[in-house]
């Protein structure tokens, strides 16, 4: 498994379901190595998990905000592009584990298509696990593509893919990277066992609890959820709450309900661990996810679904492709009068909670569990690792030194196209991160803007299953 980072080391879901991948795997009977990045806090040191990467920290906006644009540019070059000590180490570690098939997951931050270029150079099958636009990302700079990399990297990525929607799929290709039909779609999971089934479910006249968690920011629909609360009281609709759980990155979002007179309706709660937030669930009738087009499909809804808990969401986006509305969730057009007009349907009695909370639950427990998916995630896994593999077309020293040289001439480069024409260059680099989920707008108030929104060496065959790196 090859992932920038690792928990407890986590941004986001795509990390969290890395490890469970990991410990699905592992517990079928392979033999599982992770390389990943050195935690950005101290971690504890755990067997299988090697963190020998370096990660190029481009997630802290403040900094970006602060930086010159050519030093914000280089980082993000280092991000995406090639990091030459990542590609040494990952060398070392093919050379001293041999896996059979590699299994890469988020490379942001880790120089991520020098790593793949280095699997490809050592002759190393892999099966791409896409949770977000990784290969699209991994061709931007400053949130721009650069097209002469994009036609390459379509040309030459020569693997497997995994995609949690179709949507996603639709997204990479439409970007310009040809998946060419190596791709299968599994989607995001559950993990766990069943919770108990829900007994009671929202009647009106009952205070409506609401919630949202993960990321607060604009394109997750944040001040949407703000503006649906107000356009509810607007209307006469008083006993309903909101909590909203999540760093608080962007002051915009406190400011704006305090604009709108709503303190009494909606509570910034801070983030929660996952496994607090599973215990949550259960306490709230709805989670709200008027989240953007282009989010390929989170794991908080399905997981609130799965304990009784009706996810809302905006009608297009990864998660609404595997859910029919009425039926296993709610859903509406991505503003806050559509989301106010089912919301205040709930309070009136129109819509009906308790069947579509069922049905849901029992549709996530038998077909989005993680031991449903696990069987497709292996069969995916022995496709790449018995697809003919290539001979080697060099050393790891090769593949270092090839690095090497590509990262120097990222440096110049970019220091040239700053000498060229720096306004452009300082135009391009401020908060846009490049992982981003990598398109939104951010503010910066006070110093802050929104976050953006992957045993034996070699003895891996005792049983025929692949050894995963």
């Amino acid at each position: 498994m090859l992932s920038n980072l690792y928990p407890p080391d986590v941004i986001g879901g795509y990390e969290l379901g890395c490890k469970q991948a990991v410990e699905a795997l592992r517990s079928r009977g392979h033999e599982v190595l992770v390389l990943t990045s050195a935690p950005r806090t101290p971690a504890p040191t755990e067997p299988g998990v090697v963190r020998r990467l370096r990660l190029s920290e481009v997630w802290n906006n403040y900094m970006f905000a602060h930086s010159r644009p050519v030093t914000a540019r280089l980082l993000q070059a280092e991000s995406t592009l090639v990091n030459a000590f990542n590609v040494h180490a990952l060398g070392e570690v093919v050379a001293e584990f041999r896996p059979e098939v590699a299994y890469p997951w988020m490379l942001v931050g880790v120089g991520g298509l020098g790593l793949m270029a280095g699997l490809q150079h050592l002759g190393i099958p892999w099966l791409w696990h896409l949770m977000d636009d990784v290969p699209l990302a991994l061709c931007r700079i400053g949130g721009r593509t650069v097209a002469p990399l994009l036609v390459e990297v379509a040309r030459q990525l020569d693997g497997r893919f995994l995609a949690c929607s179709t949507r996603l799929v639709e997204e990479i290709e439409a970007g310009g990277v040809s998946l060419k039909g190596r791709v299968a779609v599994v989607p995001n999971w559950v993990v766990g066992h069943r919770p108990e089934p829900r007994s009671r479910f929202y009647q009106p006249g009952q205070t409506l609890r609401i919630m949202a968690a993960g990321q607060i920011a604009q394109h997750k629909g944040s001040d949407h959820i703000i503006e649906m609360a107000a356009r509810l009281r607007d209307r006469g609709f008083e006993r309903f709450s909101i909590d909203i759980y999540g760093h608080v990155d962007d002051l915009y979002f406190p400011g704006l309900t305090r604009v709108r007179g709503l303190e009494g309706h909606i509570t910034f709660q801070g983030p929660k661990p996952q496994a607090e937030l599973a215990k949550l669930y259960p306490l709230y009738d709805v989670f709200a996810f008027p989240t953007w087009e282009r989010e390929p499909f989170a794991f908080a809804p399905l997981e609130a679904l799965w304990r009784g808990c009706v996810p809302l969401m905006s009608q297009a986006n990864g998660n609404a492709e595997w859910a029919v509305h009425g039926v296993h969730c709610l859903k509406a057009e991505r503003n806050p009068d559509a989301f106010a007009d089912v919301v205040g349907a709930i309070m009136d009695g129109s819509i009906d909670l308790g069947p579509i909370a069922r049905r849901g639950a029992s549709v996530v427990g038998r077909d989005f569990h993680l031991d449903a998916q696990i069987p497709r995630i292996e069969q995916e896994l022995r496709a790449a690792s018995h697809h003919p593999r290539q001979s080697p077309r060099g050393s790891a020293d090769e593949a270092y030194r090839l690095a090497l040289l590509a990262e120097k001439l990222t440096r110049v480069l970019v220091q040239e196209a700053e000498e060229a024409d720096p306004a452009d260059l300082d135009s391009s680099h401020r908060v846009d991160s490049p992982d981003n989920k990598l398109r939104m707008r951010t503010r910066a108030r006070d110093g802050q803007s929104a976050r953006p929104s992957a045993s034996d060496p070699g003895d891996a065959a005792r049983d025929g299953s692949p050894g995963l790196l």
